[in-house]
């Protein structure tokens, strides 16, 4: 398993995961999110991978297959403590056939020390009531819940 930094050119394998992710998320919350067909463009793709200011990896198998990748960008938070440097992990995502093999753990672990290395004080992210899973996992990588978000449809 070789965790490697994405390029623009794994913008196609990275859009068909993303399909998958965001796909997720409009079946448990049509309301809210809309049926895409590119969750990021190729444009915004690019951006993240060569911007410097996020960290972009993902994992691939021995036969140069992308099992999962995970996305964080880099922040100063403003009206908190001065210069507080926070990775924001945007996304995480494993490919189905992929799960359960500790390659989401492997992708946080390597966010999270290229975090440290960029200078991040910290590591946040915001994740779904409906995806247990991925509040399981959060958990048991040693993050607490920091806030609650609350609705009430009108």
């Amino acid at each position: 398993m070789e965790i490697f930094e994405l390029k623009r050119e794994d913008y196609a394998a990275i859009d068909i995961c993303m399909q998958e992710l965001h796909t997720l998320h409009v079946e448990a919350r049509p309301d809210i999110y809309a049926t895409l067909e590119h969750p990021y463009s190729e444009q915004e793709f690019s951006e993240i991978v060569e911007d410097g200011k996020h960290i972009a990896l993902a994992v691939k198998d021995e036969n140069n297959c992308i099992m999962g990748f995970g996305i964080a960008t880099l922040k100063e938070k403003s009206g908190m403590v001065d210069g507080l440097k926070t990775a924001y992990v945007d996304d995480i995502f494993v490919c189905k056939e992929y799960r359960r093999q500790g390659i989401a753990k492997k992708i946080f672990e390597q966010l999270e020390k290229r975090a440290k290395e960029h200078g991040a004080e910290r590591i946040d992210l915001m994740v779904w009531s409906f995806n247990e899973a991925a509040l399981k996992l959060y958990q048991s990588l040693g993050m607490k819940p920091q806030r609650y978000i609350f609705e009430k449809k009108l």
